[in-house]
């Protein structure tokens, strides 16, 4: 997946991330995905939960495609295939939506993390016919659609309500705010294509009557509603906050007191910092398991190929020689965040090449340093 060399994490930041649209050409080499994998994807799907469906005008009752049996003593859930056959020979869709331990997925997600800073969820879909597996309407998520395998016609339109969260959705909102008229983009993604839509833009994804499998990455920042919500929980303890309330005349000059309270903790950069880290640390990142090097108490050296990342989707406090990742919080020298900034600035640079540009530092405070975060899951360690 080529997208940093098409489009900078500044370049997306500062020109696309929550303004317009992008489509990226042949960002990902179709090459490397295939139905097997695809089918792989749903098989390893947890079929019984929410998150797996299929759209066959409307989302299909679980009881017509999966059974239940007892596994030597396990209650478990299967697809009865048949079913799902019949309906995906009827133009269904079929979805699964927040994907996990997936290699190939993660793979694509990380990528999309490193792009956007952000946390990513995924979700995969299949389909064969001309049927669209939901009308038009709005995600109240930024998402990536990675087209794998087939095409789809995307017809999209510019937003009637702007920045909707995900209560917000736009089957409840239609009336009100109609999608207009006029489409903004009207094209067809192809196998190797990446399409960015941010929430709120109206968009239809048509079948075109062809097999057809993309993977819809979307993207979990935090908003301001989420920092009201956090600020709310510490108005308790402004005494205030506490009065009791009868009529308007008797409380303004109480509400008043409580919007200017509100108004500082609002504007304290502090508490604004506090806030994102929280955010961060309840974050976790899947990293690959290094059981053979940081498990084994005979292997001391981490193998120059080995390749590093950081398990967080940005490098919150780094700015202020701190580091939070998958809950961790670790203070760091000047040295150290200079080190931790070269990994967050190249993902996936090999351990050889790190040790090049710290060709002056002593190799193996380095080692242990680099080591010790890994094994705190800080920093991730793989072979790719």
């Amino acid at each position: 997946m080529n997208i940093s060399s098409l489009i900078s994490p500044n370049d997306f930041i500062k020109n696309y991330q929550e303004k317009k649209p992008l489509l990226l050409k042949g960002a990902v080499n179709k090459e490397n995905f295939s139905w097997q994998d695809a089918n792989e994807i749903f098989e390893r799907s947890d079929v019984i939960s929410d998150d797996f469906k299929i759209s066959c005008q409307g989302i299909v009752q679980k009881s017509e495609y999966v059974e239940k049996f007892l596994d030597i003593g396990t209650i478990r859930h299967r697809l009865i295939k048949p079913v799902v056959y019949e309906y995906m020979k009827k133009g269904a869709t079929i979805i699964a939506n927040k994907i996990a331990n997936e290699p190939k997925v993660n793979y694509f997600s990380r990528k999309i993390s490193d792009l956007t800073g952000r946390q990513v969820v995924s979700s995969a879909y299949a389909a064969f016919g001309s049927k669209d597996s939901f009308r038009c309407h709005w995600d109240t998520r930024d998402v990536f659609a990675i087209q794998l395998i087939g095409r789809k016609r995307w017809i999209v339109y510019e937003p009637s309500f702007k920045d909707p969260l995900f209560t917000q959705q736009s089957k409840d909102y239609e009336k009100s705010y109609p999608c207009p008229e006029k489409p903004y983009m009207d094209f067809i993604l192809e196998a190797g294509d990446v399409f960015y839509l941010p929430r709120g833009w109206w968009h239809n994804p048509l079948p075109l009557n062809e097999p057809t499998f993309h993977l819809a990455l979307g993207t979990f920042p935090a908003y301001a509603t989420d920092y009201l919500s956090w600020l709310m929980k510490r108005i308790p303890n402004f005494p205030d906050a506490r009065k009791s309330l009868s009529h308007w005349g008797d409380d303004k000059s109480t509400l008043h007191s409580i919007g200017k309270h509100l108004d500082l903790l609002l504007n304290n950069e502090e508490l604004y910092r506090n806030f994102q880290d929280e955010f961060t640390g309840a974050v976790r990142v899947a990293s690959p398991l290094a059981l053979n090097i940081l498990g084994d108490p005979s292997v001391s050296a981490i193998p120059s190929e080995s390749r590093l990342r950081l398990s967080a989707h940005h490098a919150s406090g780094l700015d202020n020689h701190y580091l939070i990742a998958n809950g961790t919080k670790i203070n760091l020298d000047e040295r150290g965040a200079q080190l931790i900034s070269q990994i967050v600035e190249k993902p996936g640079i090999s351990f050889s090449d790190l040790l090049t540009i710290f060709s002056e530092e002593d190799e193996e405070k380095i080692e242990h340093l680099i080591k010790n975060l890994c094994s705190q899951d800080i920093l991730e360690l793989s072979n790719s």
